[in-house]
């Protein structure tokens, strides 16, 4: 059996961390669209939204480097949790587990000159050099 899940997409919101029994872990919600056209010729679009969760070490680097905006792209694989709402409903969930992480544009700085780059850190690497890979442990 195979659960792999592949996305592209655009962080919603900054990544959220959290303090987990086992480690560290960090929350996501990301944003795919597809477009096509209809019958008529008229252009549709539609966007899904997709939790993520990372555990570890990637946890950590997605704490630090998915902003609100930034495209990334994403592999892991499906969970699908239960859980009790807060009005003692029964509910489920399903994210993508992150096994990798990797960040697609390059971070804009407007307080960073431009013509400086040996100051400008590490957010001012090109997008390949930030490369996230975790054990699949969880």
């Amino acid at each position: 059996m195979v659960n792999r899940v592949i996305l592209v997409g655009h962080l919603t919101r900054d990544a959220e961390s959290l303090a987990g029994a086992r480690g560290p872990v960090t929350r996501m919600r990301i944003a795919t669209n597809v477009q096509w056209r209809d019958s008529d010729g008229n252009r549709q679009e539609s966007t899904e939204y997709h939790s993520l969760v990372a555990f570890g070490r990637l946890a950590e680097i997605c704490a630090l480097y998915c902003l609100r905006g930034r495209r990334v792209y994403v592999e892991g694989r499906l969970r699908t949790r239960e859980y009790d709402g807060a009005d003692g409903l029964r509910r489920s969930s399903t994210e993508v587990v992150l096994d990798t992480m990797r960040l697609l544009d390059r971070r804009e700085h407007e307080d960073a000159p431009a013509e400086n780059n040996s100051a400008a850190g590490a957010d001012q690497q090109p997008a390949d050099a930030v490369l996230a890979t975790a054990a699949a442990g969880h």
